[in-house]
C-alpha cells in the first residue's frame, strides 16, 4: 500500500546497543508498505542498524540516559530516514572513505569504520547534515527512493545498461 501523502514516524530510543533493533523493525514496516523488495527491505534495515549503532556509540557515548531520535518520511517517491544523536563525540566524519580492507587484514590499519561506508552503497543519499539552530547534536539522513519494476525495466537507461535481461548482455 502506498502512502496518498507523507506519513511520518517517530522513534526515541534509549542510547544502548540492542534498540537500534527496534529501529530496524520499524524501519522495515514502512518499508514493506512502501513495496520495496524483500532485498531492498533488507538493505534498509542494514543501513539503519549501522546508523543507529554509529549514532549509540559516537554520537551518545553509549550513555543510556541519553536518546537517539529516528524520523522515517514516507511518500509517493522515497522513504527519508534522519538520525539524531546529542554529538557526544564531536563533529562527525565530512567524507566517507573507502575502507583498506587490506590495511586492515595485514595489521596496518585499525579494524572497523566501514559502516558509513556501507550505508553509502546500500541507499541512495546518505550523509550528514548541518543541524538547524534548533537542534544540537549530529543528523545523519538517508534517502531510497522508491522505483517501480515497470517503470524501471522499460526506462531507456536499463534498455541501455541490459537490465532487462538481469543486466546479462
Amino acid at each position: 500500500m502506498a502512502p496518498q501523502s507523507n506519513r511520518v514516524v517517530e522513534l526515541r530510543i534509549p542510547s544502548e546497543l540492542g534498540y537500534e533493533k527496534i529501529a530496524r523493525e520499524a524501519v522495515a514496516t514502512v518499508a514493506h508498505r512502501l513495496n520495496f523488495t524483500k532485498e531492498k527491505v533488507e538493505d534498509i534495515k542494514t543501513a539503519i542498524s549501522e546508523a543507529c549503532t554509529n549514532a549509540i556509540r559516537y554520537g551518545s557515548g553509549s550513555d543510556a540516559r541519553m536518546k537517539v531520535v529516528v524520523i522515517l518520511t514516507a511518500d509517493e517517491d522515497k522513504l527519508d530516514i534522519l538520525i539524531k544523536d546529542p554529538g557526544a563525540s564531536g563533529t562527525p566524519p565530512i567524507n566517507i572513505d573507502i575502507p583498506d580492507i587490506d590495511g586492515m587484514v595485514e595489521g596496518k590499519r585499525r579494524l572497523g569504520g566501514m559502516g558509513l561506508y556501507i550505508i553509502r552503497e546500500l541507499v541512495d543519499e546518505a550523509g550528514f547534515v548541518e543541524a538547524s539552530d534548533e537542534d544540537e547534536g549530529n543528523q545523519f539522513r538517508m534517502v531510497i527512493y522508491r522505483v517501480e519494476d515497470n517503470k524501471k525495466e522499460s526506462s531507456p537507461e536499463a534498455k541501455a545498461s541490459g537490465s532487462e535481461n538481469g543486466g546479462l548482455a
